[in-house]
């Protein structure tokens, strides 16, 4: 599941923020930015205003623990700024943060 990807993979910018190797702080910004990217994606709304049949009611219209991702999000963007500034504290604390959230 994509939730679950997500989340390993915060978990792994975690791991190597832990490190405090400075050869991998920029692929961290874009594993951060992937990481908010699938999370907008999971919590975004499907609204479907063309389809007027319920044939596809049985699914849900968002990822069940979307109101996680969105409580998690505003971490995950101050993590990414975090790491730009190459502010090791403020990067563990607001990843560490974003995966209690989620």
């Amino acid at each position: 599941m994509l939730y679950d990807s997500t989340k390993t993979l915060l978990q792994g910018i975690l791991r190597t923020l832990e490190t405090a190797d400075d050869a991998a702080w920029d692929g961290q910004i874009e594993s951060c930015n992937q990481a908010l990217y699938e999370m907008h994606q999971m919590s975004a709304p499907k609204y479907k205003p063309y389809k007027t049949d319920r044939s596809d009611a049985k699914w849900p219209a968002r990822v069940p623990d979307s109101e996680k991702l969105v409580r998690a999000m505003p971490h995950v963007k101050t993590m990414a700024s975090a790491i730009r500034r190459r502010d090791q504290a403020t990067a563990l604390e607001s990843g560490r943060a974003a995966l209690a959230a989620m």
